[in-house]
């Protein structure tokens, strides 16, 4: 049930896509021209005369009502021509979840720390279709990265207080993946533009080379252990770019 429902909301953003393609395409910039010979304002002639050199700088937004969490985002996109982009992105996500664990009957206080980071890059292809001071675009990319999921734990074993326990999990990972996307983008000037992004993802991680450190300064043989965790992979399916709003500026 769960795959119907990936490919039914699959289908429905590429019917919805579709359908703003049908309907932005009776205001296409080359009719424009036609309807009003010509009379298309000049900066817009003038950027489309331009347009084999363009390159643009984009930022990303995710907006998060969660503290600690950080999703920066950087792209480039090289225009080959009205219709055709290459794109480069590059990414850094983190997040820091913290809390603290009380002794029982005491005033002791232990805490876990928890901090997932992850740098991505990707490289791929859009497809574009202009309007008047609009336009949309699908395409797909590679994705690869790195990063890390670490846990700190200080005076506690994760579940309750030991005055006199520590340890810490540290697991490095490196993903790689392949994305499909639909996006927006409106023109506020001819080189300043907003938009937004939506895609699907498929991506798996692969965790290397994790250890567990554990220090027990109560211990009558070793104080310091570290054991090695097993390798292991997973494989996601996921919804990307949702909720992001892009703000970009272009280079002639």
């Amino acid at each position: 049930m769960k795959f119907i429902n990936i490919n039914l909301s699959l289908f429905l953003a590429m019917f919805f896509f579709q359908g703003l393609n049908s309907f932005f395409s009776q205001k296409s910039i080359t009719e424009i021209d036609t309807l009003y010979s010509g009379q298309v304002s000049d900066t817009l002639s003038e950027s489309r005369a331009k347009i084999k050199s363009w390159f643009t700088l984009e930022g990303q937004i995710y907006p998060s009502f969660v503290q600690g969490t950080y999703k920066p985002q950087i792209k480039l996109r090289m225009n080959f021509n009205e219709k055709s982009v290459l794109r480069f992105n590059m990414d850094f996500n983190r997040s820091r979840d913290y809390k603290e664990i009380l002794e029982a009957n005491g005033s002791g206080i232990g805490s876990i720390e928890k901090i997932s980071s992850i740098y991505q890059f990707s490289i791929g292809f859009e497809k574009l279709k202009r309007f008047e001071n609009s336009l949309i675009y699908s395409g797909f990319e590679g994705v690869f990265g790195f990063g890390k999921n670490d846990e700190y734990g200080s005076r506690t074993d994760s579940l309750s207080y030991v005055s006199d326990f520590n340890y810490n999990y540290k697991r490095p990972f490196r993903s790689i993946g392949f994305r499909v996307f639909f996006g927006a983008d409106y023109f506020l000037k001819s080189n300043i533009y907003i938009g937004t992004e939506f895609g699907a993802l498929i991506v798996k991680s692969i965790y290397n080379n994790s250890t567990y450190q554990a220090i027990d300064e109560s211990s009558v043989t070793s104080s310091n252990t570290t054991d090695k965790i097993p390798n292991n992979s997973k494989s996601s399916f996921i919804f990307s770019g949702l909720g992001v709003l892009r703000v970009g500026f272009v280079f002639k």
